[in-house]
């Protein structure tokens, strides 16, 4: 009978310590550390809880000799080449446009909004839908409950907001929660990305952070947790390693943006990653060896694509530009397969979302004060959500309900709810 190999107590302890962090313990966990001396970053994680369902899973599988497991990191395929999309399905049907009819779309009420000292700028949601944060050009961040917020009737009581952080020094341009719900990532034209540990009561400022020489303006949380992806005003992409802060970039010019990356997001697997780029381009990434796979040159015309969005079944990429569309592209292709036009976006850099179920597709419209929502699957303008003061620089949808948060140069993220869901 092999023998089953033996994991050093210290590295057993370390991850005993970052659970217990994980589930709010932090005081036990540092009279655990105490008392062992346990070598252990403080670092809030359910790498033990995914280790030992990794674990069960294994045992009750048969043929699972074959599997491999990292510790701590999902299991990715590590082929550089596209993925094999044919064998995944979704709720988008291609084939389906020319005869798809427009859907109702949803009548969005506002519940609550959150006010900063300058304009909104940015917002995210934790992966459980149970919180959100907003950020804003007055660099600071806020971290709401979500369920405060749809029980929020204007009456005194537990407010929403249960934190406020202060740790940029200039406007932040973009959030990113970790897996676990407990960590929160911000970036900012300070040139650096903050993570703050939230599982600490009080908590203002970070418990760590990534200095670059140019502002950073996007990130995104690798499935796993273990990467954090950031765009700056650089062409080169950034990974960092969220353990050991080392930072890794591709160096190939030829893969390169010519540009100034607008925005970066992993797929819902992580084995793909996506960036827009100033230069008007959009290139799909191998999530793994951080090859590019997928180049489209002038998504829109030219003008500057301002996001990048990566569909739940890894087939299609939404994208938005300064020639006031969004398209939808199949990766394989590369091609177009919706359009979607009614806002404007002419000057700034907007940023769209899919609805959790990938039914409809918001942003906002430079010419008035409203989020606009599109039909995703024919492209249609079905309606307008009103209620902002001013620009809607952002549109964030809940993962798990139809919530949405918008963020508005009036000062103010505002949390609508569909009527059908309250």
């Amino acid at each position: 009978m092999e023998e089953t190999p033996t994991v050093p107590e210290n590295e057993v302890l370390s991850l005993i310590i970052s659970q217990l962090i994980a589930y709010g313990y932090s005081a036990i966990a540092q009279s655990v550390a105490d008392a062992t001396g346990a070598t252990a970053d403080m670092t809030p994680s359910h790498k033990l809880a995914d280790l030992i369902q990794l674990g069960k899973e294994k045992m009750e599988s048969e043929g699972s000799d074959d599997e491999e497991f990292t510790a701590g990191r999902t299991k990715i395929a590590s082929d550089s080449a596209l993925p094999d999309w044919s064998k995944t399905k979704g709720g988008f049907d291609p084939d389906a446009i020319k005869s798809a009819m427009s859907k109702m779309p949803p009548n969005y009420v506002q519940l609550y909004y959150t006010q900063h000292k300058g304009p909104c700028r940015t917002a995210a949601f934790s992966a459980d839908g149970r919180f959100a944060a907003t950020g804003s050009h007055d660099s600071s961040l806020k971290v709401l409950d979500v369920q405060k917020m749809k029980k929020r009737t204007g009456e005194a009581g537990d407010k929403p907001v249960i934190r406020t952080l202060y740790d940029h020094t200039a406007p932040v341009n973009d959030l990113s929660f970790h897996p676990n719900g407990l960590v929160l990532a911000s970036c900012a034209e300070d040139q650096s990305v903050k993570l703050f540990d939230l599982s600490k009561s009080g908590v203002k400022r970070s418990f760590r952070y990534f200095q670059d020489s140019l502002p950073v303006k996007s990130i995104s949380f690798h499935p796993s947790g273990d990467f954090l992806l950031a765009g700056t005003e650089d062409a080169a992409v950034r990974i960092y390693d969220v353990k050991t802060l080392q930072c890794f970039t591709n160096s190939k010019t030829a893969e390169m943006h010519r540009g100034p990356i607008t925005q970066v997001r992993y797929s819902h697997s992580g084995k793909i990653f996506a960036t827009s780029s100033a230069d008007g381009s959009v290139r799909i990434w191998d999530g793994v060896s951080g090859q590019c796979v997928r180049c489209i040159e002038g998504a829109h015309g030219g003008a500057a694509a301002s996001s990048v969005r990566i569909m739940r079944n890894e087939r299609f990429v939404l994208t938005a530009g300064m020639d006031s569309t969004m398209r939808l592209w199949d990766i394989s292709s590369g091609r177009t397969v919706v359009e979607y036009r009614g806002h404007e976006q002419v000057t700034q850099m907007l940023q769209p979302a899919f609805t959790y179920n990938e039914d409809f597709v918001l942003i906002g419209d430079e010419a008035s004060s409203n989020a606009v929502c599109y039909d995703t699957q024919t492209g249609d303008l079905l309606s307008k959500i009103s209620g902002q003061n001013n620009l809607v620089r952002c549109v964030v949808p809940s993962p798990t309900d139809n919530g949405i948060l918008t963020c508005s140069d009036d000062y103010r993220a505002r949390y609508y709810m569909s009527e059908l869901e309250q």
